[in-house]
């Protein structure tokens, strides 16, 4: 099958294709956050059980905040299908029947990704209206509230003036509580007792203990989640397609008068040199797929609340594989 959807090519047909770029020890230049253009490859396989009458591939398609698609393929057996998400989010859904003993389907894409950088200075003393940013304020089973954190962000905010004043004071002290560390088993959750006990995790631990400590304050807060691209890569078009091997996260929070203001903490952790530039600003080495937190897919009976969506999900007879789901997400400079 081939159509078009939303000025999307969406295409029906097969393939395959991870490891993520390595943290450099080296300081990361000025030269290498710039903006970025890159095509991608988000390829699933799926092991069928056998006698499996429909099997269901569920994979997330990027959003156009801070960037801009400029090409989208779907490809695998079956019927395809784009499906808007809680949010703004988008996923691809492919459905087979009769599957046989396994499933390969296939994203490509074109992504421009552009480094941001918020004017802070614009913001404001309005007054945040909690029922218009109800959903970035309030507690939920990932960002957990407690007494406290609470006591945390009241004490770390005290005396200071304005939300982007008190925002830098948490960014500051999530930063040095936190360690870019996975030896202690826990981490990768968000949770965020986890993360005040132990002070150690991945990005998701630095930037849902971020975003409880602003909503704690009265300040909006909310998660991205994609894939990240290695800093400074060669000339386009220059040798293999880059293997990515897990995803990466960062977090924003509203300020009056100047919007959406981005901050990725847990790489500021692993550059200290990019402390100051990580509030307020991001490199274009990523591409963001979702904000789903918290939410299901709304696939039928017995999808869950996920914690949050950027790896593939499958689904054989209504009942979703634990094991079984194999994926691959490699990238090249355009």
């Amino acid at each position: 099958m081939r159509g078009t959807i939303r000025g999307l090519t969406i295409a029906a047909g097969l393939l395959v294709s991870v490891a993520w770029p390595a943290a450099r020890a080296e300081e990361i230049p000025r030269s290498a956050l710039g903006s970025r253009t890159v095509g991608y490859t988000y390829e699933v396989t799926v092991t069928v059980p056998p006698g499996a009458k429909l099997a269901e591939v569920a994979v997330p398609i990027p959003r156009e905040d801070d960037q801009t698609v400029l090409a989208l393929d779907l490809t695998g057996p079956g019927s395809v299908s784009v499906r808007q998400l809680p949010g703004g989010d988008r996923m691809a859904l492919w459905r087979v029947e009769g599957p046989g003993e396994s499933v390969v389907v296939r994203q490509t894409g074109k992504v421009t990704r552009r480094e941001v950088h918020a004017d802070t200075g614009r913001a404001d003393g309005a007054v945040i209206d909690p029922a218009v940013f109800a959903g970035a304020m309030a507690a939920s089973p990932s960002v957990q509230i407690t007494d406290e954190v609470r006591a945390i962000a009241q004490r770390e905010t005290a005396g200071k003036d304005g939300v982007v004043a008190r925002a830098h004071a948490l960014y500051d002290w999530v930063y040095e509580h936190m360690n870019y560390d996975k030896s202690v088993p826990g981490w990768g959750l968000g949770d965020v007792p986890y993360c005040l006990r132990v002070g150690k995790g991945n990005c998701t631990d630095f930037h849902t203990l971020f975003i409880a400590l602003a909503r704690a304050n009265g300040i909006p807060a909310r998660w991205n989640v994609g894939f990240p691209l290695a800093y400074g890569d060669g000339p386009p078009q220059q040798g293999d397609p880059v293997p990515v091997a897990g995803y990466h996260c960062w977090a924003e929070f509203f300020a009056p008068g100047t919007g959406w203001v981005p901050v990725d903490i847990s790489e500021a952790r692993r550059h200290p040199e990019l402390h100051d530039y990580f509030f307020g600003a991001l490199s274009g080495n990523r591409i963001l797929f979702s904000r789903l937190r918290d939410a299901s897919l709304a696939l039928g009976d017995g999808d869950r609340v996920r914690n949050y969506f950027i790896y593939p999900v499958a689904r054989v007879d209504g009942v979703e594989m634990s094991d079984g789901v194999a994926w691959r997400f490699t990238y090249q400079d355009r």
